[in-house]
């Protein structure tokens, strides 16, 4: 049998009819290009299918076989198949990528983002919590930026709303004017003081104007000091070098009349000579005493790094005290009153406790008329034992209360004859109250006066209290501050 095959043979000189292979070989439209697993270079997918297709094709019309055409279709079908899945594996593969890319990225931005927040926020809080007044001020003047303590200092109410105002039209100083005017002119960083003044207190604020000239414009920041302790500083440093100078020339002035006195007299009266020779005497201790009162007032405003502190036992500071007074005490006809069985431990310094019950019993006793009296107790107050001393002497107005505690400032009544007409102790240096105020703050504690003028005063002392507690392992007792 005789099997025809549909293909036409081309004759020479005619073109031969189109086939069922002629959609094979035909190209076909444009694919997306193939890659393989390695990245190879794109072959075209009608190239893959065709190859096979077209030798089992003409395999099998040149056998006359219908089983290689078969062949071609199905050795194209897999490898179309094959082709799709390593294409999708490489587009899952990028896509993975891709998209890892794109998270990385946008964790970066996230990190930078919440640094830039955290440093926003910190620069906010180091602004609302600056004791110096800041603005940040456009090129034209209005206010930017301004933080609490610039409202305060320039008596700004703090609900008032200054964002874009003009700062010159809002605080009226001609000086802030002119200075900011300067600044834009080229001429540099101004300063100037100035008093501003609210319903309380006049404060002087020294104001400073720099320019800015990093951006599209040129901006002002103007800082605000409020200069009130440091003049108080300078004051006191002031008023302390005077009376230092008037507290050394006056025994030293003493000292030399009363040598060229003796000079003069020692040959004709040496009774008078010796007189003389008692007091010179006499203004020596004076000067040693204040020398001695300063080393102390140094020591007691070094603060607490100077200090030993231990477990003090309060009575026994109180008794080499009162050994130390009784005698002055008692040739003035002044009694001294304790009751030795109050006993409390307090976390102190020694020599320090020492210093303030000396200071504080020698005040009682110099302002103390004969045949009064001069009581130490010991109190509990919490979580401090309170140190009393009370005395029934001049007592201390109410207006000298709270300066008696400066140094070299003395009562006007500590100047005066006691109500029994005898002439008062030799007045102090004037450094006692201020040592025991230093040495207090330095031991963590407080100091309190209450008086009345000729009902005497009473001093109070709080010093930390000492805590015994037993160990929870070994049962021995420890001290706790």
């Amino acid at each position: 049998m005789i099997v025809r095959s549909n293909v036409e043979r081309a004759r020479p000189g005619r073109l031969a009819s189109p086939s069922r292979f002629d959609c094979v070989l035909a190209p076909s439209s444009p694919t997306p290009p193939y890659d393989d697993l390695t990245d190879s270079a794109p072959v075209s997918s009608s190239f893959l299918v065709a190859v096979p297709a077209v030798v089992g094709a003409a395999v099998g019309w040149a056998s006359g076989s219908v089983g290689w055409t078969l062949f071609a279709a199905v050795t194209a079908m897999a490898l179309g198949d094959r082709w799709s899945k390593n294409r999708a594996a490489n587009q899952s593969i990028r896509i993975r990528n891709a998209v890892a890319a794109a998270r990385e990225n946008a964790d970066d931005w996230q990190r930078r983002w919440t640094k830039l927040h955290q440093e926003a926020e910190q620069t906010a809080s180091a602004l609302q919590m600056m004791r110096d007044g800041v603005i940040l001020l456009s090129h034209c003047g209005n206010i930017l930026l301004i933080n609490p303590s610039a409202r305060r200092l320039l008596a700004v109410s703090r609900h008032e709303s200054l964002d874009g105002r003009v700062l010159t039209e809002i605080v009226r100083i001609p000086d802030l004017a002119r200075s900011i005017q300067s600044a834009s002119a080229g001429e540099g960083t101004q300063k100037f003081m100035v008093e501003i003044g609210d319903e309380e207190t006049l404060r002087p604020i020294k104001v400073r104007v720099d320019p800015i000239d990093g951006g599209p414009a040129m901006q002002f920041l103007v800082s605000l000091r409020d200069e009130t302790e440091t003049n108080r500083v300078d004051e006191m440093r002031r008023e302390f070098v005077a009376n230092i100078s008037h507290e050394l020339k006056t025994p030293l002035a003493a000292i030399k009349g009363y040598a060229e006195t003796v000079e003069l007299a020692i040959e004709d009266d040496p009774s008078a000579a010796k007189h003389f020779m008692s007091q010179i005497h006499i203004q020596c201790l004076r000067l040693e005493r204040l020398i001695a009162d300063m080393m102390k007032l140094a020591r007691a405003q070094a603060g607490r790094s100077q200090l030993s502190i231990s477990v003090i036992h309060l009575a026994d500071v109180i008794d080499e005290s009162l050994r130390s007074n009784r005698p002055v005490a008692e040739a003035n006809g002044i009694r001294l009153h304790f009751d030795p069985s109050q006993s409390a431990s307090v976390m102190s310094d020694r020599e320090a406790t020492l210093t303030i019950v000396n200071n504080l019993i020698g005040n009682a006793i110099r302002y103390t008329s004969s045949g009064g009296n001069v009581n130490v107790s010991i109190g509990d107050a919490g979580r401090f034992i309170a140190l009393v001393v009370k005395d029934d002497g001049v007592g201390i107005p109410p207006g000298e209360q709270k300066r008696i505690f400066e140094r070299f400032y003395r009562v006007e009544t500590s100047r005066i004859a006691r109500d029994d007409g005898t002439s008062a102790l030799p007045e102090g240096t004037g450094i006692g109250l201020s040592i025991v105020k230093n040495l207090v703050h330095a031991l963590r504690g407080e100091v309190r006066v209450s008086s009345r003028p000729g009902e005497g005063a009473q001093f109070e002392v709080l010093l930390p209290k000492c805590v015994e507690e037993k160990s929870p392992t070994h049962g021995s007792s420890r001290a706790k501050n």
